[in-house]
Formats: C-alpha cells, sequence, structure tokens
C-alpha cells in the first residue's frame, strides 16, 4: 500500500508545526517564569532545611538587585529534612568562595533568596558549587519570639483586669461609688444654684459699694496730691533736726541744763541741799521759838 507523496508533505508539515510550536510553548512558558533559555547561566546550588513556601522563578538578588532566579527545588529523599535548591544566576557574576545565600521570607508574597558574597580575594567558586545556606527569621519567628510575647503579656493584664471590673461589680462597691458620686453631683448642683441666685441678688449691691469706695480713695488721693507733702516733709526735717540738736546740747557740759544733767557733784549738791532745807523746816515745825518770838510787851525768853 503507498501514500501519495503529496499527503506525506502534508503530514511532515503538519508535524513540524506542532514540534515548533511546543518548543514556542516551552520556551514561552520559561520566558514567563524569568527563565531565557537562550541565554548561558551560571548554576549553583544550596541545601536548606525548609523552603518556607520558596517556589520556582522566585527571584535572587545581591545588594537588593535581582541577579538571578530558583530555577529548581528537590527534596532529598535519601537525606530526609533537606531540600536543595538549584540558583540560576547571571553569567557575569562571579561568587567568591565562602558566599552564602539567604532565605528571606515576605510579608505577602513567597520567599526569595538574598547572596552575600564572601571575602574579596577568596578563590572563586566554579560552576554547579554549593553556596553556604542561611534562613533569615521569618516574620512569625519575630513575632514570636517579642511582639507575641508582649501581646500575651497584655492579655493577661487584660484578663486580671477584666477579673477585678467584675469583682467590683459583683459587690457593689462600684454602684456605691456611682451613688455616692450622682450625690455630690445633686449637692454641687444645689450649691451652683445658690450661688447663682447669691451673685444675682448681693453682687450688684457689693459692686455699688465697692464702686463708691473705689470713688472715696479716688478723692482721698486727689487731696493727698493737694496736700503740701514737700513742705511738710521739710518742715519734719527741721524738726527731726531741732531734737537732735537740743539732744546734743543736753548731752554736752558747756550750759545749764547740760551740767544739770550730766554733773554728778551738782546733782549732789542739790540733793545735800535739798536736805538740809527738809531738816530746817522739820526743826522750824517742831520748835518754832527758836526762829520766830516777838512780844506785846518787848520781852520774852529764848527757849
Amino acid at each position: 500500500m503507498s501514500f501519495p507523496l503529496k499527503n506525506i508533505k502534508s503530514e511532515i508539515k503538519i508535524g513540524f508545526i506542532v514540534v515548533v510550536s511546543m518548543g514556542l510553548f516551552f520556551w514561552g512558558l520559561n520566558f514567563l517564569k524569568g527563565v531565557n533559555l537562550l541565554k548561558p547561566s551560571n548554576y549553583y546550588v544550596v541545601t536548606y532545611t525548609r523552603v518556607d513556601g520558596l517556589v520556582k522563578s522566585s527571584p535572587v538578588t545581591l545588594d537588593g538587585f535581582q541577579v538571578g532566579l530558583v530555577r529548581d527545588i528537590e527534596y532529598l529523599y535519601e537525606n530526609p529534612g533537606h531540600i536543595m535548591v538549584t540558583l540560576d544566576l547571571n553569567p557575569k557574576l562571579r561568587l567568591p568562595a565562602g558566599s552564602s545565600a539567604a532565605l528571606v521570607g515576605s510579608l505577602l508574597g513567597n520567599p526569595s533568596i538574598e547572596l552575600t558574597l564572601g571575602q574579596a580575594g577568596s578563590p572563586i567558586l566554579s560552576h554547579g558549587d554549593s553556596l553556604l545556606a542561611v534562613i533569615e527569621p521569618g516574620l512569625m519567628d519575630q513575632l514570636k519570639g517579642g511582639l507575641l510575647t508582649s501581646m500575651e503579656r497584655m492579655v493577661n493584664h487584660t484578663d486580671s483586669l477584666v477579673t477585678g471590673v467584675e469583682t467590683l461589680l459583683n459587690n457593689g462597691s462600684l454602684a456605691n461609688s456611682l451613688s455616692s458620686i450622682e450625690q455630690s453631683t445633686n449637692e454641687l448642683k444645689k450649691l451652683t444654684v445658690n450661688l447663682n441666685k447669691t451673685l444675682n441678688n448681693d453682687l450688684p449691691g457689693i459692686l455699688q459699694h465697692v464702686d463708691q469706695l473705689t470713688q472715696e480713695y479716688s478723692g482721698f488721693g486727689k487731696h493727698l496730691n493737694q496736700l503740701d507733702l514737700e513742705g511738710t516733709l521739710s518742715k519734719a526735717d527741721k524738726a527731726i533736726e531741732n531734737l537732735s540738736n537740743l539732744s546734743t546740747r543736753l548731752n554736752s557740759s558747756d550750759n545749764s541744763m547740760g551740767l544739770l544733767l550730766n554733773d554728778k557733784s551738782l546733782y549732789l549738791n542739790l540733793s545735800s541741799t535739798a536736805s538740809s532745807a527738809n531738816e530746817l523746816l522739820f526743826d522750824l515745825k517742831e520748835h518754832p521759838k527758836r526762829y520766830v518770838h516777838f512780844s506785846l510787851f518787848g520781852n520774852s525768853n529764848k527757849q
């Protein structure tokens, strides 16, 4: 049985179109994933103990700039607990020995790989070499270590506070306190009403008296302004000066009053004279005939 040549050519064309279409589909799918099959790359492997949702085509960055993609993720069944990740990096990138690949979690999206270069001057790693695996603490890890602990303490404190409030409500203390506050508010309201009445009734009269008193003080101030205070003070200064001169003269011994006040001998003489005069008057009273004698007949005897 033979087939026409025309039918064979048609089948070849259809097969060729199918192969080309599948190739374009495969290339386009990888291109959408960020894998350029036409561009050569360097491949490195990293072994993690967990990947936290890392997927193929996740970005690989260096200093925040994307330098490659995650090409493959394979679980090592012969070594349970380990996952090998293949990185497809730009061929221009040269990684020195000691370079690490950190698995960095994301709050909204999938994790990514962040490269850290080894020490400058170290030997350059070859295609297919392994990088050091580093797993950065994720958001949940950070929350467990800090925020969640603080929130747990806050919840415990809140629970204690709620328990205290419930106890206060149950034993009636809060109701009594609210009743006392309400009573105090009523008393304050009454006091405010009385104060308003007092202000409305008495305050105008008080203000009127204050106004009169202010006017009187104003008149007194005007009267004081009209007084010759300077002349009065001058006279007072002169009087004080005269008193000072008088005091000085009394303390001096060059005048009669000064001698009388300051000379002790004069005081003693005056005291002695007064004493003698007192004795004389006493003797005169007891024996008047010694000092006064007269007779109607011109003759009398002396005692």
